[in-house]
């Protein structure tokens, strides 16, 4: 995962250098992993810091229209990107509910090396993962689903937060990966402290922490037990 901030059309032009980067270095029929992805360029999410969000979101088409024509790459777009009455939720749009339905806004052709990607504007989110002592995936993903019973328990503490196991089978771990979606109401120290207080009952000797992307401030704030380097902290 990338991240990176700056003026909309240094973003913006760093995003299209980005992806002459990195694409001709990726073969989705060659790679292999367990997170859910549709592409080489799975999802680009642009998040508004600063100035008129609806300037942001016509800049956002603007430049999915130009990245799938540069590329020959069908984009759909998600969230405030999204077209009036289109499905706007990246889970469905990646197929994790079952077969995509909407056509893509920019319609390139199938892509067996590169596949699909996600364009869009969304809020700022926390992503963060929580790496388990035992390989027995099972273990992860009951975590999940508690997490997401508590979120639609509606209990404060797991608004907005995403959850879902995978297993780590080159480190004989398993994994909890989450996305608080909501981190001005939420903590990512509430959760840990929730994934702790089960470990006796589910024999987990050790939980690791790791930031994904970028961390605010304020959120560092409410994240004791999560780890990362000085430079995915922002302003």
């Amino acid at each position: 995962m990338t991240a990176f901030s700056g003026a909309d059309s240094d973003v913006f032009e760093s995003a299209l250098a980005l992806a002459e980067l990195i694409l001709p270095n990726i073969d989705l029929q060659l790679q292999k992993g367990v997170h859910p992805r549709v592409g080489a360029l799975d999802v680009m999410p642009f998040v508004l810091l600063e100035g008129n969000e609806e300037q942001l979101i016509a800049d956002t088409v603007r430049w999915a229209e130009e990245f799938s024509s540069r590329f020959d790459l069908p984009v759909h777009l998600y969230e405030k990107a999204a077209r009036p009455g289109m499905e706007s939720r990246l889970p469905y749009l990646r197929g994790q509910f079952g077969p995509v339905e909407k056509q893509p806004d920019f319609a390139g052709q199938p892509n067996l090396r590169w596949g699909t990607s996600i364009v869009g504007v969304r809020d700022f989110l926390l992503a963060a993962n929580i790496n388990l002592s035992t390989p027995d995936v099972r273990v992860a993903r009951l975590l999940a689903k508690e997490i997401r019973t508590l979120r639609e328990n509606g209990v404060p503490a797991f608004a907005g937060v995403r959850a879902l196991g995978f297993p780590l089978a080159s480190r004989s771990m398993s994994q909890l990966s989450l996305n608080f979606t909501l981190p001005n109401q939420t903590r990512f120290d509430d959760v840990y402290e929730f994934v702790s207080s089960r470990s006796g009952e589910l024999g987990l000797r050790h939980l690791e922490t790791e930031l994904i992307g970028v961390i605010r401030q304020a959120d560092a704030a409410k994240a004791r037990h999560l780890k990362f380097e000085s430079s995915q902290l922002v302003d």
